[in-house]
Protein backbone atom coordinates (compact mmCIF):
# COMPACT_ATOMS: atom_id res chain seq x y z
CA UNK A 1 0.00 0.00 0.00
CA UNK A 2 2.94 2.27 0.74
CA UNK A 3 4.53 1.42 -2.19
CA UNK A 4 1.65 2.35 -4.05
CA UNK A 5 1.37 5.23 -2.33
CA UNK A 6 4.81 5.95 -3.02
CA UNK A 7 4.21 5.46 -6.72
CA UNK A 8 1.47 7.43 -7.19
CA UNK A 9 3.52 10.19 -5.42
CA UNK A 10 6.39 9.31 -7.97
CA UNK A 11 3.89 9.89 -10.50
CA UNK A 12 2.53 12.62 -9.06
CA UNK A 13 5.99 14.19 -8.46
CA UNK A 14 6.90 13.60 -11.94
CA UNK A 15 3.52 14.77 -13.47
CA UNK A 16 4.14 18.05 -11.62
CA UNK A 17 7.67 17.93 -12.86
CA UNK A 18 6.87 17.95 -16.22
CA UNK A 19 4.17 20.27 -15.51
CA UNK A 20 6.39 22.47 -14.28
CA UNK A 21 8.92 21.90 -16.82
CA UNK A 22 6.00 22.71 -19.47
CA UNK A 23 4.50 25.52 -17.48
CA UNK A 24 8.49 27.13 -17.14
CA UNK A 25 8.57 26.53 -20.68
CA UNK A 26 5.52 28.26 -20.99
CA UNK A 27 6.71 30.88 -18.96
CA UNK A 28 9.74 31.44 -20.19
CA UNK A 29 8.40 31.68 -23.79
CA UNK A 30 5.53 33.86 -22.79
CA UNK A 31 8.01 36.12 -20.72
CA UNK A 32 10.42 36.13 -23.77
CA UNK A 33 7.53 36.82 -26.37
CA UNK A 34 6.09 39.50 -23.31
CA UNK A 35 10.07 41.30 -23.26
CA UNK A 36 9.53 41.14 -27.27
CA UNK A 37 6.50 42.54 -27.08
CA UNK A 38 6.90 45.35 -24.80
CA UNK A 39 10.62 45.84 -26.82
CA UNK A 40 7.94 46.34 -29.90
CA UNK A 41 5.58 48.49 -28.14
CA UNK A 42 8.29 50.97 -27.00
CA UNK A 43 9.58 50.51 -30.34
CA UNK A 44 5.96 51.42 -31.70
CA UNK A 45 5.79 53.97 -29.15
CA UNK A 46 9.47 56.01 -30.67
CA UNK A 47 8.05 55.45 -34.14
CA UNK A 48 4.40 56.60 -32.58
CA UNK A 49 6.26 59.94 -31.14
CA UNK A 50 8.84 60.53 -34.15
CA UNK A 51 5.71 60.43 -36.23
CA UNK A 52 3.78 62.69 -33.92
CA UNK A 53 6.62 64.89 -34.06
CA UNK A 54 7.38 64.92 -38.01
CA UNK A 55 3.69 65.78 -37.87
CA UNK A 56 3.36 68.51 -35.44
CA UNK A 57 6.23 69.86 -37.41
CA UNK A 58 4.67 69.63 -40.63
CA UNK A 59 1.91 71.31 -39.45
CA UNK A 60 3.82 73.84 -37.89
CA UNK A 61 5.66 73.94 -41.56
CA UNK A 62 2.32 74.02 -43.68
CA UNK A 63 1.56 77.05 -41.03
CA UNK A 64 4.73 78.61 -41.37
CA UNK A 65 4.53 78.39 -45.15
CA UNK A 66 1.28 79.68 -45.37
CA UNK A 67 1.93 82.84 -43.29
CA UNK A 68 4.99 82.79 -45.60
CA UNK A 69 3.25 82.75 -49.09
CA UNK A 70 0.59 85.18 -47.47
CA UNK A 71 3.24 87.53 -46.14
CA UNK A 72 5.19 86.95 -49.76
CA UNK A 73 1.56 87.99 -51.61
CA UNK A 74 1.46 91.00 -49.44
CA UNK A 75 4.86 92.06 -49.63
CA UNK A 76 4.60 91.89 -53.51
CA UNK A 77 1.11 93.40 -53.64
CA UNK A 78 2.63 96.56 -51.32
CA UNK A 79 5.85 96.46 -53.62
CA UNK A 80 4.06 96.86 -56.70
CA UNK A 81 1.91 99.76 -55.45
CA UNK A 82 4.88 101.67 -53.94
CA UNK A 83 6.23 101.19 -57.48
CA UNK A 84 3.47 102.85 -58.61
CA UNK A 85 3.46 105.72 -56.42
CA UNK A 86 7.16 105.84 -56.93
CA UNK A 87 6.31 105.82 -60.95
CA UNK A 88 3.88 108.31 -60.16
CA UNK A 89 5.76 110.35 -57.98
CA UNK A 90 8.59 110.16 -60.74
CA UNK A 91 6.02 111.23 -63.71
CA UNK A 92 4.88 114.26 -60.84
CA UNK A 93 9.07 115.61 -60.17
CA UNK A 94 9.28 115.11 -63.99
CA UNK A 95 6.25 117.30 -64.61
CA UNK A 96 7.48 119.90 -61.73
CA UNK A 97 10.86 120.30 -63.27
CA UNK A 98 9.30 121.03 -66.83
CA UNK A 99 6.48 123.39 -65.87
CA UNK A 100 7.19 126.38 -64.26
CA UNK A 101 4.52 127.09 -61.48
CA UNK A 102 5.03 131.32 -62.40
CA UNK A 103 3.37 130.38 -65.44
CA UNK A 104 0.16 129.04 -64.06
CA UNK A 105 0.29 131.81 -61.40
CA UNK A 106 0.80 134.35 -64.09
CA UNK A 107 -2.33 132.91 -66.29
CA UNK A 108 -4.29 133.11 -62.97
CA UNK A 109 -3.73 136.76 -62.58
CA UNK A 110 -4.36 137.90 -65.56
CA UNK A 111 -7.70 137.61 -64.87
CA UNK A 112 -8.87 141.56 -64.11
CA UNK A 113 -11.31 139.98 -61.97
CA UNK A 114 -8.80 137.79 -60.14
CA UNK A 115 -6.54 140.82 -59.54
CA UNK A 116 -9.47 142.86 -58.29
CA UNK A 117 -10.64 140.18 -56.09
CA UNK A 118 -6.88 140.22 -54.41
CA UNK A 119 -6.16 143.85 -53.95
CA UNK A 120 -9.83 144.00 -52.83
CA UNK A 121 -8.80 141.49 -49.86
CA UNK A 122 -5.44 142.81 -49.78
CA UNK A 123 -7.36 146.14 -49.10
CA UNK A 124 -9.47 144.55 -46.01
CA UNK A 125 -6.12 143.16 -44.48
CA UNK A 126 -4.62 145.95 -44.52
CA UNK A 127 -6.92 148.34 -43.23
CA UNK A 128 -6.58 146.60 -39.19
CA UNK A 129 -3.22 146.48 -39.45
CA UNK A 130 -3.06 149.76 -40.42
CA UNK A 131 -4.54 150.89 -37.35
CA UNK A 132 -2.66 148.56 -35.32
CA UNK A 133 0.69 149.74 -36.54
CA UNK A 134 -0.08 153.32 -37.00
CA UNK A 135 -1.95 154.30 -33.82
CA UNK A 136 0.87 155.21 -31.79
CA UNK A 137 1.37 157.92 -34.65
CA UNK A 138 -1.70 159.27 -34.81
CA UNK A 139 -1.64 159.98 -31.50
CA UNK A 140 1.93 161.74 -31.68
CA UNK A 141 0.70 163.76 -34.74
CA UNK A 142 -2.57 164.43 -32.37
CA UNK A 143 -4.32 163.70 -35.84
CA UNK A 144 -8.60 164.13 -35.85
CA UNK A 145 -10.48 161.35 -36.84
CA UNK A 146 -10.67 163.60 -40.68
CA UNK A 147 -7.12 163.38 -40.48
CA UNK A 148 -6.69 159.91 -39.53
CA UNK A 149 -8.94 158.40 -41.91
CA UNK A 150 -7.08 160.91 -45.05
CA UNK A 151 -3.86 159.50 -43.96
CA UNK A 152 -4.97 156.04 -43.55
CA UNK A 153 -6.12 156.40 -47.01
CA UNK A 154 -3.21 157.39 -48.57
CA UNK A 155 -0.88 154.85 -46.63
CA UNK A 156 -3.19 151.84 -47.88
CA UNK A 157 -3.02 153.20 -51.67
CA UNK A 158 0.90 153.42 -50.89
CA UNK A 159 1.17 149.86 -49.82
CA UNK A 160 -1.13 148.73 -52.54
CA UNK A 161 0.92 150.86 -55.31
CA UNK A 162 1.95 148.31 -58.33
CA UNK A 163 -0.11 145.90 -57.39
CA UNK A 164 -0.64 145.55 -60.92
CA UNK A 165 2.97 145.50 -61.97
CA UNK A 166 3.30 142.83 -59.26
CA UNK A 167 0.83 140.51 -61.09
CA UNK A 168 2.95 141.14 -64.25
CA UNK A 169 6.02 140.24 -62.65
CA UNK A 170 5.01 136.64 -62.03
CA UNK A 171 4.86 136.02 -65.46
CA UNK A 172 7.83 134.07 -66.25
CA UNK A 173 7.80 134.89 -70.09
CA UNK A 174 9.27 138.09 -68.88
CA UNK A 175 12.96 138.78 -69.21
CA UNK A 176 15.08 140.70 -66.89
CA UNK A 177 14.87 144.51 -68.38
CA UNK A 178 11.02 143.66 -68.78
CA UNK A 179 10.91 143.07 -65.08
CA UNK A 180 13.34 146.11 -64.00
CA UNK A 181 10.91 147.99 -66.05
CA UNK A 182 8.03 147.28 -63.95
CA UNK A 183 10.13 147.66 -60.71
CA UNK A 184 10.48 151.30 -62.00
CA UNK A 185 6.70 151.37 -62.42
CA UNK A 186 6.49 150.55 -59.29
CA UNK A 187 8.50 152.92 -57.82
CA UNK A 188 6.96 155.31 -59.51
CA UNK A 189 3.99 154.80 -58.05
CA UNK A 190 5.20 154.46 -54.54
CA UNK A 191 7.43 157.82 -54.95
CA UNK A 192 3.84 159.70 -56.03
CA UNK A 193 1.80 158.48 -52.62
CA UNK A 194 4.88 159.36 -50.29
CA UNK A 195 5.04 163.20 -51.87
CA UNK A 196 1.07 163.08 -51.31
CA UNK A 197 1.14 161.88 -47.84
CA UNK A 198 4.63 164.53 -47.72
CA UNK A 199 2.27 167.34 -48.70
CA UNK A 200 -0.59 165.99 -46.48
CA UNK A 201 1.84 165.91 -43.04
CA UNK A 202 4.08 168.72 -43.83
CA UNK A 203 8.10 168.82 -43.61
CA UNK A 204 8.28 167.96 -39.54
CA UNK A 205 5.69 165.91 -39.60
CA UNK A 206 6.83 163.84 -42.29
CA UNK A 207 10.43 163.35 -41.31
CA UNK A 208 9.01 162.00 -37.87
CA UNK A 209 6.89 159.79 -40.65
CA UNK A 210 10.13 158.41 -42.38
CA UNK A 211 11.54 157.64 -39.04
CA UNK A 212 8.18 155.91 -37.72
CA UNK A 213 7.75 153.97 -40.55
CA UNK A 214 11.59 152.31 -40.25
CA UNK A 215 9.64 150.57 -37.07
CA UNK A 216 6.93 149.17 -38.34
CA UNK A 217 8.43 146.22 -38.91
CA UNK A 218 9.72 145.68 -35.75
CA UNK A 219 6.15 147.11 -34.13
CA UNK A 220 4.94 144.01 -36.33
CA UNK A 221 6.96 141.27 -35.00
CA UNK A 222 6.81 142.51 -31.22
CA UNK A 223 2.80 142.95 -31.73
CA UNK A 224 3.00 139.44 -33.08
CA UNK A 225 4.94 138.01 -29.99
CA UNK A 226 2.57 140.07 -28.01
CA UNK A 227 -0.72 138.53 -29.34
CA UNK A 228 0.55 134.90 -29.53
CA UNK A 229 0.81 135.73 -25.28
CA UNK A 230 -1.78 137.65 -24.95
CA UNK A 231 -3.93 136.69 -21.46
CA UNK A 232 -0.51 134.80 -20.03
CA UNK A 233 2.17 135.63 -17.98
CA UNK A 234 4.72 135.92 -20.72
CA UNK A 235 2.58 138.95 -22.00
CA UNK A 236 4.20 142.40 -22.72
CA UNK A 237 3.60 145.09 -20.77
CA UNK A 238 3.37 148.50 -22.96
CA UNK A 239 6.73 149.80 -21.76
CA UNK A 240 8.17 146.45 -22.35
CA UNK A 241 6.26 146.55 -25.83
CA UNK A 242 7.79 150.10 -26.70
CA UNK A 243 11.38 149.45 -25.03
CA UNK A 244 11.82 145.95 -27.28
CA UNK A 245 10.45 147.88 -30.55
CA UNK A 246 13.06 150.65 -30.14
CA UNK A 247 15.89 148.12 -29.26
CA UNK A 248 15.32 146.34 -32.10
CA UNK A 249 14.94 148.91 -34.52
CA UNK A 250 18.66 149.94 -33.06
CA UNK A 251 19.56 147.00 -33.48
CA UNK A 252 19.02 146.82 -36.80
CA UNK A 253 19.96 149.44 -38.25
CA UNK A 254 23.61 149.13 -36.69
CA UNK A 255 23.70 145.25 -38.43
CA UNK A 256 25.77 145.27 -41.20
CA UNK A 257 23.44 143.25 -43.07
CA UNK A 258 25.26 142.34 -46.93
CA UNK A 259 22.35 139.73 -48.35
CA UNK A 260 20.42 143.17 -49.23
CA UNK A 261 17.39 140.92 -48.44
CA UNK A 262 17.12 142.95 -44.79
CA UNK A 263 17.70 146.39 -47.08
CA UNK A 264 15.10 148.79 -47.51
CA UNK A 265 13.38 148.34 -50.75
CA UNK A 266 14.85 145.08 -51.97
CA UNK A 267 14.64 144.16 -55.10
CA UNK A 268 13.82 147.81 -56.51
CA UNK A 269 15.80 146.84 -59.52
CA UNK A 270 13.40 144.20 -60.70
CA UNK A 271 16.42 141.60 -60.32
CA UNK A 272 14.43 139.65 -58.50
CA UNK A 273 16.55 136.15 -59.78
CA UNK A 274 19.68 137.41 -58.21
CA UNK A 275 17.96 138.84 -54.94
CA UNK A 276 16.18 135.35 -54.42
CA UNK A 277 19.59 133.18 -55.67
CA UNK A 278 20.18 130.56 -53.22
CA UNK A 279 23.68 131.86 -51.91
CA UNK A 280 22.06 135.42 -50.81
CA UNK A 281 19.46 133.40 -49.23
CA UNK A 282 21.57 131.57 -47.51
CA UNK A 283 23.46 134.66 -46.70
CA UNK A 284 20.55 136.62 -45.42
CA UNK A 285 19.82 133.18 -42.82
CA UNK A 286 23.76 133.40 -41.24
CA UNK A 287 23.05 137.01 -40.83
CA UNK A 288 19.33 137.02 -39.30
CA UNK A 289 20.59 134.31 -37.24
CA UNK A 290 23.67 136.05 -35.90
CA UNK A 291 21.77 139.50 -35.31
CA UNK A 292 18.65 137.34 -33.66
CA UNK A 293 21.17 136.30 -30.78
CA UNK A 294 22.82 139.28 -30.67
CA UNK A 295 19.45 141.12 -30.27
CA UNK A 296 18.69 138.63 -27.41
CA UNK A 297 22.01 140.03 -24.65
CA UNK A 298 19.69 143.33 -25.25
CA UNK A 299 16.22 141.92 -24.68
CA UNK A 300 17.33 140.04 -21.69
CA UNK A 301 17.56 143.69 -19.94
CA UNK A 302 13.69 144.10 -20.94
CA UNK A 303 12.62 140.80 -20.30
CA UNK A 304 12.08 138.27 -17.79
CA UNK A 305 13.65 135.02 -17.99
CA UNK A 306 10.67 133.16 -18.72
CA UNK A 307 9.61 135.87 -21.27
CA UNK A 308 12.75 136.11 -23.01
CA UNK A 309 12.56 132.53 -23.70
CA UNK A 310 9.46 132.45 -24.98
CA UNK A 311 10.78 135.42 -27.30
CA UNK A 312 13.85 133.29 -27.95
CA UNK A 313 11.64 130.51 -29.40
CA UNK A 314 9.58 132.96 -31.25
CA UNK A 315 12.13 134.55 -33.01
CA UNK A 316 13.42 131.09 -34.18
CA UNK A 317 9.83 130.69 -35.86
CA UNK A 318 9.59 133.85 -37.32
CA UNK A 319 13.00 133.17 -38.75
CA UNK A 320 11.94 129.76 -40.01
CA UNK A 321 8.51 130.93 -41.58
CA UNK A 322 10.66 133.68 -43.38
CA UNK A 323 13.06 131.52 -44.64
CA UNK A 324 10.66 128.84 -46.19
CA UNK A 325 9.14 131.81 -48.20
CA UNK A 326 11.73 133.15 -49.30
CA UNK A 327 12.96 129.56 -50.65
CA UNK A 328 9.52 129.12 -52.53
CA UNK A 329 10.15 132.81 -53.80
CA UNK A 330 13.31 131.69 -55.26
CA UNK A 331 12.28 128.74 -56.97
CA UNK A 332 9.62 130.88 -58.21
CA UNK A 333 11.35 133.75 -59.58
CA UNK A 334 15.39 131.86 -60.28
CA UNK A 335 17.03 132.11 -63.29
Amino acid sequence: MKNIILSILLIASVALGVLYVNQSGKLRKQSAQLDQTQQQVAALEAELKEKTEAIENARETEAKAKILQKTLTESTSAAVEQSKKSEQLQNSLAEAKTNNPMHSMAAMFKDPKMRDMIKSQQKAFMGPVIDKQYSDLYKQMNMTPEQTATFKDLLQKKMLAGADAGFSMLDDSLDASQRADLAKQVKSQTDDFDNQIKDFLGDQNYQSFQSYEKTVPDRMSIGQFNDQFAGTPNALSGDQQNQLVQAMSEARNNFQWTSGLNQQNPGANGDMATLLAADNIDRFVAERTQFDDQFLARAQQILSPAQLTAFKDFQVTQRNMQVTGLKMAGQMFGK
